[in-house]
């Protein structure tokens, strides 16, 4: 009955039914959704308070490097080293080594080609041994056949 006006003198007993199934439906429908916003508020809390955990033991990991780093350096200094040349000779060494690996590398690809090309030879002297044998064959049989005809 949707759309229909009542009235006090229009209301029936089916109709005050109607209506109260109607409010009792809404009643349900709200109950639901504060349900649902109950349960998206719980997880998102969860979800929150797990990343405060991850971002403070991440905070806390930091923390712990940078003093154990400051210690380092320390001792490095009243040894008589030179953190900054320690850190730049570690630098060149990853570096080198990078090279060394790209060199390497390209090397074990040259490799590969000339086995590739290697191969390709040894194919190619097979073919023309053949190739050859086959071309004095001919010949033999061409002048044979020369011979052979009057």
């Amino acid at each position: 009955m949707k759309g229909t006006r009542y009235t006090a003198d229009t209301i029936t007993d089916n109709a005050l039914d109607e209506l109260y199934q109607r409010v009792a439906r809404a009643e349900e429908e709200a109950d639901a959704a504060v349900a649902a916003a109950a349960r998206l508020t719980t997880l998102v809390g969860q979800r929150s308070e797990r990343a405060e955990r991850a971002t403070e033991k991440q905070r806390r990991r930091a923390e712990i490097a940078e003093s154990e780093l400051h210690t380092l350096r320390s001792g490095l200094r009243a040894n008589g080293a030179d953190p900054t040349n320690i850190q730049n000779l570690w630098a060149q060494i990853r570096l080198r080594n990078r090279q060394w690996h790209a060199a390497k590398r390209e090397c074990d690809q040259n490799a590969a080609a000339i086995e590739r090309a290697r191969a390709l030879a040894t194919r190619w002297a097979v073919l023309r041994t053949h190739g050859s044998a086959a071309a004095e064959l001919r010949a033999a049989l061409d002048e044979r056949k020369e011979q052979s005809a009057p």
